[in-house]
Order: C-alpha cells, then structure tokens, then sequence
C-alpha cells in the first residue's frame, strides 16, 4: 500500500559534448536537475524480506554475524506488522530506507530477540547506571509492566535525511491507530540501536606529518576522539534521551584505511545505543520535523 511521496532533486554535472549547441559549448559545464520520487510504503512480506536483511546486517554493522538475521527479518515482517519502506519504483521493488518497531516483551521469548539483549546488556555493562536501567527494563527480572519498543531504522548511505521524519510521524500514527494498540504497541520506552564513526587519520603517513601533528598538541595529551554520525536523527535522539552511550564492536572486519570514501582519513563504526520515554519519542519526532524539513 503506497502512503506518501515526496521528491528530491539532485545536481549532476555533465560533460559538454562536441554535438551540443554553441551556447552550451561557450558556457562550459552546465547542471542537469534529476527528479527522484520517493514513495513510502507498508512493508511488503512477499517482497522485502531479502532488503531488510541486508539492512539488518548494515545495522548491526560488524558484529551482524552474532545475530539470527533472517528471523529478525521474519519478525519485522510478520502479520499486523507496523513500518515503512521507502520505494523509488513501485511496491514490487526493493526498498531503499526501512522504519519499524519490535514489541521486545512480546518476542522476548524468542531466540533472536534474547541475543539482541544480551548483547546490548553485555555492551553497557561498564556503564553501571545505563546498564542498571537496561537491565530492569530488558533483564531477565525486569519490570514487565513497563514496555519497550526495538525500533529498527536503517537505509541506504546515500538516502538524505529529509525522508525519516515522515517514517517516524507515520508510525507513530499507526501504532496509535493499530487495532491492537493497547497490547502491542503503548511503549513505554523506545531502544535505539545506532552507528556513529570515529575518524581516524591514515595508518600511513609521512613523518613530517606525524611530527607536526604532535607539535599542535600539549605533551601527554592524546588527540581528541572525533565522531560523526549515519543517522543524523539520531542528535535529536540523543538531545532527549534517558541515556545514550557509544561502544566498540566485539568484531573487526575491516581496517580503518579500507573504508575511506571520501576523505583522506579512516573511520571505525561504533555501536550507538540510546534509549528514550514515550514523550521524549514524540518530542524528537517533532523536532526532527522542524531540523530537517521536506524538500
């Protein structure tokens, strides 16, 4: 079932020909404008099974392998469902973007549900209080009164940010309308998990460079962790979070130097893991809506 569209419009540049016109010639480069249509749709059982699988293991980044993808993926996409995807070529299509929300007590008894929180549990277990308020909230003996939602957020690197307020404002409405509202979907409190990245210079450097580089720093003093973000949601998130916290991955599977893109320095992904109340949920929805309007 198709929601909403919307359109961006991108810049490329293009090379003048020899068969174009004088003017163009005269001019130089010239921009083309590409209108793309992004479409937001249910998900779609019979279709996104495979998408959301890949956007699973980007989520989990590189410790993906320590989880049951494809009974995640089931799980997401099982009957009465809520969730978005976005489309740019019908609902038969693959989905570039992927919003929805796992009732946690609900699947708690599930195998691939349980690895997810005691990997999230194993994870703050040196921040004492986050993992303190995990724990009662996700433990074994934890408060079962008080519901969580696993919210599952990912898409392609390249899609802006303008598109997820609309997700989030979406499904915030279909959990409120959802027949079954009361039992699966009043939460109490949202679980984030997330990526940031560390920047980190090239393990391969001059020595001048390394000599000036430790001249602009006092002695004894380690260079300042640089972080920067895949979801840039995620600073409303963190601006009204309970609590919200960065953490190594348990694998490596690739060397800092070999994800450079498009600078000249490396990144390390980190695990982000932020946990918000119901009302901090709607403020950010709000505020996102404001930070990044539609195009």
């Amino acid at each position: 079932m198709g929601k909403r569209r919307v359109q961006e419009e991108e810049e490329s540049d293009i090379d003048v020909s020899s068969t174009e016109s004088e003017r163009e010639v005269e001019e130089g480069e010239e921009e083309e404008i590409v209108n793309v249509d992004f479409d937001y749709f249910d998900l779609n059982p019979d279709v996104d099974f495979h998408a959301i699988k890949t956007f699973l293991k980007q989520l989990f980044g590189d410790d993906c392998n320590r989880f049951d993808i494809s009974s995640l993926a089931d799980l997401i996409l099982k009957e009465n469902s809520v969730g978005t995807t976005i489309k740019t070529d019908g609902k038969e299509s693959d989905p570039f973007a992927l919003l929805s929300v796992l009732n946690i007590h609900e699947n708690i008894d599930k195998a691939s549900v349980k690895t997810v929180i005691d990997y999230v549990l194993d994870k703050t277990k040196k921040d004492t209080e986050f993992n303190i308020m995990l724990s009662k909230l996700l433990g074994k003996s934890g408060d079962r009164k008080q519901k969580v939602g696993l919210i599952v957020s990912e898409r392609m690197l390249n899609m802006p940010v303008e598109v997820v307020p609309p997700m989030y404002k979406m499904l915030a409405e279909e959990m409120e309308k959802h027949e079954q509202a009361h039992e699966r979907y009043e939460f109490d409190f949202f679980l984030v998990l997330s990526k940031v990245y560390q920047l980190v210079a090239p393990t391969v450097e001059s020595e001048e460079q390394t000599k000036t580089k430790k001249k602009k720093l006092p002695e004894g003093e380690e260079p300042p962790v640089e972080l920067d973000y895949f979801h840039y949601e995620d600073l409303v998130f963190e601006k009204h979070a309970k609590k919200f916290a960065y953490y190594n991955y348990t694998d490596t599977r690739q060397e800092p130097d070999s994800r450079r893109v498009f600078t000249e320095y490396g990144i390390i992904p980190k695990l982000s893991v932020i946990l918000l109340d119901k009302n901090a949920m709607k403020k950010s929805i709000a505020e996102m809506e404001e930070m990044f309007p539609p195009f």
